[in-house]
């Protein structure tokens, strides 16, 4: 199996100074990040082991196979620690390189070189750096998002693994409104909901509405202002949850 590969961190920060110098570069089919160091000590081998895999690529920017994309770059890459995955150099490395094709059709540049130059560089650094607030731009990035849709809601105690992910992912309005707290990379708390959310669908009253899934997002928070999340038990956050959907509900 192959190592992942980086790019270092000198050269990284010059990339991303550069970005709107060579923001049409973006447009391009291949990959020329090579050609913009125009040296080879611009990457280094991790130690991180992957199987190699082929992203599916999108039909259109709307058509994406997330959900597709997530299983088959989680269960290649499903080992990375914690403090690995967060590392910058490494996503984008991939969103420049190795997944180019893929990160062409998802998220192609031209949809927003009419943009102001602010908003313009802030949406391509989303997409292909990691935005300074961390734990909100890994599921910004365009090949991170699909690796931490994986690791918070891949369940191997379940028939299918990532059953969890599919209802994540059903719609995107709820992946990003979850993921977007401060909770969200607790794992229990993180499953919990979705295991809510799987249930719920299940019994025929599925509760993934854009307005009431926030104000239940922001019912959490709220709940963890006041008490330790993780020292609720699994059926007692159930519990407190399913009152307040209920809540919710009755009220849309």
């Amino acid at each position: 199996m192959p190592n992942l590969r980086y790019i270092r961190e000198t050269h990284l920060d010059d990339l991303r100074s550069h970005l709107l110098d060579n923001v049409q570069r973006y447009t391009e089919d291949n990959p020329w990040i090579e050609s913009f160091f125009n040296e080879s000590s611009w990457q280094l081998s991790s130690k991180i082991s992957y199987d190699e895999i082929e992203l599916v690529m999108p039909e259109s920017p709307t058509i994406h196979h997330d959900l597709e994309n997530t299983k088959r770059l989680y269960s290649a890459m499903k080992a990375m620690t914690l403090t690995q995955a967060c590392d910058e150099r490494l996503w984008a490395m991939m969103a420049h390189f190795t997944f180019w094709e893929y990160m062409r059709a998802r998220w192609p540049a031209e949809r927003y070189l009419k943009s102001p130059q602010k908003k313009l560089r802030d949406t391509m650094i989303e997409r292909y750096f990691v935005l300074p607030n961390r734990s909100r731009g890994l599921i910004r990035n365009g090949i991170s998002r699909l690796w931490w849709y994986g690791h918070v809601s891949y369940d191997e105690a379940r028939d299918d693994p990532f059953e969890l992910t599919a209802v994540l992912l059903k719609k995107l309005d709820v992946a990003e409104t979850l993921l977007g707290r401060a909770f969200s990379y607790n794992e229990k708390v993180t499953k919990t909901i979705l295991s809510i959310l799987v249930d719920l669908e299940k019994s025929g009253k599925p509760f993934d509405k854009r307005d009431p899934f926030r104000d239940l997002m922001k019912f959490v928070n709220q709940v963890g202002g006041v008490t330790i999340l993780d020292a609720l038990a699994p059926n007692e956050l159930k519990s407190i949850l399913y009152n307040k959907i209920s809540q919710l509900a009755a009220a849309i």
